[in-house]
């Protein structure tokens, strides 16, 4: 049974200027834009440890405060994904089966609510991501990608649809050498994350593939593409920041 996720976005803004260009004239070899890569990686494995330890508090402090079961089940759903990235296998798996248990345990109205709500896209998503996280981490490769392109298969979800789905497994995957189940992956999201900012990312994204760049899998990534010459549209334009 699958149920209702929600999306944990935490939104980028980029402030630019007409005098804030980095000049990458080695592209995706200089040396300046792999170490800012490299303080990137440093920076999102750290912001998503402490969303390992925010998250999981929500989730406890709503079991506390005895709130309503959307809100029990959403606070897990958010967690489970850096469970299955950080803690023990086992932890994670735990966790899995504790949301199945919250979802089973909803009456059919409610089941009914939050199917009106959300679809149960974006909880699906996270409990697949975390399941494809678990599968890499075991060693089972093949499974892992699997998972993560089912995890947007049939889903139906506004807040997939608007904020995208997750790229850290992604980013991972791409960073030990993974090109094909990433791009993949990227090429699959075209039918359930649309719009003119969406097509900038993946152009900048398969772009940068293309040329053997480093990539962090976010919004700034469109900027980067152009400072280092492999975007081949106008991003800034197309993001609406000209």
């Amino acid at each position: 049974m699958k149920f209702i996720r929600f999306l944990l976005y935490v939104p980028l803004i980029v402030t630019l200027s007409k005098q804030s260009h980095a000049n990458y004239l080695q592209g995706c070899d200089d040396a300046e834009y792999l170490t800012y890569i490299e303080q990137r990686f440093t920076y999102l494995e750290s912001r998503n440890r402490r969303l390992l330890n925010d998250t999981l508090q929500d989730y406890q402090r709503s079991l506390s405060n005895n709130s309503n079961p959307y809100q029990v089940l959403n606070n897990l759903s958010r967690h489970i994904k850096y469970s299955a990235q950080f803690e023990p296998i086992e932890i994670a798996e735990s966790k899995i089966e504790r949301a199945f248990d919250y979802a089973n345990k909803m009456s059919t109205e409610q089941q009914i609510a939050g199917d009106v709500y959300d679809g149960f896209g974006s909880e699906n998503h996270y409990v697949d991501i975390a399941r494809a996280w678990i599968a890499y981490r075991e060693g089972k490769n093949q499974e892992a990608f699997n998972v993560l392109h089912n995890s947007i298969s049939d889903i139906d979800s506004a807040l997939l649809s608007a904020f995208g789905p997750d790229f850290d497994l992604v980013r991972q995957l791409y960073s030990d050498g993974y090109i094909e189940p990433v791009v993949a992956y990227i090429k699959k999201t075209e039918s359930l994350w649309t719009g003119k900012r969406p097509d900038a990312l993946r152009s900048a994204w398969l772009s940068m593939i293309k040329a053997g760049c480093k990539i962090q899998f976010d919004s700034i990534d469109t900027i980067k593409a152009e400072q280092l010459g492999v975007s081949p549209i106008n991003v800034q334009k197309a993001l609406g920041l000209d």
